[in-house]
């Protein structure tokens, strides 16, 4: 009689710890070959220390970890993360030699380059980049794709190296709506496969059907561990602060207390004769709070670069802010001023090595990073904001360090330190846990109610709002082309 084989990776009495704080305390686990894990849990909960202990990139200050005979846990598991997305498009920017070349433009790593990975295509091959969707973007560099392309290429090149086990973290995380039904039924797939996956998830809201084994961990510890169905999963606490929030800054142009912060009469958007936004017509008052929805490719960030200076098709348009046109003498930093921005692509971008108190800051000065001293009103300013997010501990922490849920909380905190009118949310609930998710729009609410910043909220989900929200504008097709905005003081029809 044959003898159950060993688990790819055992774990017993393990105790890491962070600076003297414990990151996990795991009394014993095993990862069995026939089972597929999720392991949720908030951000912080220990899930990522988890996947590096299993990759033996961290070892327990107690406790062992044992692989089955043949397993060299860095190459047989791979763990696919938001993070290596950026690394991969930090390495691509740190040798763009685009001031070099006689087209100045460096495409920099392939999507085909970065799945072969030094590797020859194969019929293999050919079979993930149709799976997957993506042959009409292998020879695109990766620093150009979006997020969900991006996510495709991370999982193709991941399945292609055949890896002995998968992890996979937080693989919804900055995704739209579209591009998360597509990983997810990937997902699905790869559930279906001989290739033992664990999933590490901020909570249990969207638990693929093909898992087969929960482990629940809330600040390091475990809260349930078994097949799935005997796990009950919970959504966990947010910290909601209290309190006022700090006063705002006084501004060196004062706006026009009587104008409305945003007026659009018929403005129209084109690029290369195609049609992008058509006859918007806009009202923004004081007082209203704007969910602003529309399919991808509707023009919505298209709208918002009109409105915080990234635009320079805003000027000779109807387009008027705080009674203000647009083109009228106004520099792009006096528009950038006036705006607090949060979104994906400044998380991904951002300089890694700033502390929290930095990268706060550094939205005084509308900056990717703080480039001089911050001191007196500025700095107290800035720990104040810090305070009003929840991250005090975290102050002098590197960003890079932070959970994905810490780095959006951060990103708050840096919009609303200059005391923005407007603050622009783009998608910022995408990749929260259900405690960070509900911290976040509670603070929205907070700041939406101190009465100085009006709120601009991208989101596809109702269940994703502030509660601050009465004004709704939804891009829909026009009849000649691009889209065109239906406003109106009530959630429209889903």
């Amino acid at each position: 009689m044959s003898s159950k084989p060993a688990p790819l990776v055992q774990l017993d009495d393990i105790h890491f710890s962070y600076h003297l704080e414990p990151a996990l305390l795991l009394p014993q686990w095993a990862w069995a070959r026939d089972q597929h894990w999720a392991v949720v849990g908030g951000n912080g909960a220990g899930k990522t220390t988890l996947a590096l202990l299993i990759r033996d990139q961290r070892r327990p200050q107690r406790g062992s970890v044992q692989w089955a005979a043949g397993i060299d846990p860095e190459r047989d598991f791979i763990h696919v993360s938001f993070s290596l997305q950026k690394e991969l498009m930090e390495i691509d920017a740190r040798f763009d030699n685009s001031n070099e070349s006689e087209d100045a433009f460096d495409v920099g790593t392939t999507v085909r380059a970065a799945i072969l990975d030094g590797h020859s295509a194969n019929e293999r091959f050919d079979e993930l980049v149709a799976a997957f969707g993506i042959g009409h973007i292998l020879d695109r560099g990766i620093r150009y794709i979006s997020t969900g392309e991006g996510r495709k290429t991370l999982l193709a090149r991941a399945i292609f190296a055949q890896p002995k086990g998968l992890i996979l973290d937080n693989p919804l995380e900055g995704l739209d709506l579209n591009a998360q039904r597509e990983v997810l039924a990937l997902i699905e797939r790869l559930l279906k496969r001989d290739t033992p996956l664990l999933l590490l998830l901020p909570d249990g809201a969207q638990l693929p059907q093909g898992v087969t084994h929960v482990l629940h961990l809330e600040r390091g510890r475990v809260v349930a561990c078994g097949a799935r169905d005997t796990v009950k999963l919970d959504d966990g606490e947010a910290h909601v602060g209290e309190g006022p929030l700090p006063p705002p800054l006084l501004r060196a142009n004062p706006l026009d207390a009587g104008a409305d912060p945003i007026l659009l009469d018929g403005v129209s958007v084109s690029l290369n004769d195609q049609p992008i936004l058509t006859d918007i017509h806009w009202r923004l008052a004081r007082g209203q709070h704007c969910c602003i929805s529309g399919p991808n490719g509707a023009g919505k960030s298209t709208l918002m670069s009109l409105i915080n200076g990234d635009s320079h098709k805003a000027y000779g348009q109807p387009l008027w802010l705080f009674g203000r046109k647009r083109g009228s003498g106004e520099s792009v930093w006096e528009v950038k001023a006036n705006c607090g921005i949060v979104n994906t692509p400044l998380q991904l971008n951002f300089v890694g090595r700033q502390r929290v108190l930095e990268v706060v800051a550094s939205g005084l000065y509308d900056s990717v990073g703080l480039y001089q001293d911050c001191s007196g009103r500025e700095k107290e300013l800035t720990l104040a904001w810090i305070e009003a997010a929840g991250l005090t501990p975290l102050a002098k922490q590197r960003f890079d360090e932070l959970s994905f849920g810490e780095q959006r909380m951060t990103l708050l905190a840096r919009a609303m330190v200059k005391s923005p009118p407007l603050l622009i949310l783009d998608e910022p609930c995408l990749g929260l846990d259900a405690a960070h998710r509900r911290q976040f729009l509670a603070l929205v609410d907070r700041i939406a109610a101190q009465g100085h910043t009006q709120v601009l909220f991208i989101s596809h989900e109702a269940g994703q709002l502030p509660g601050c929200i009465n004004q709704w504008l939804k891009l829909v097709p026009h009849e000649v082309g691009g889209y065109t905005a239906e406003v109106s003081e009530s959630p429209p029809a889903q």
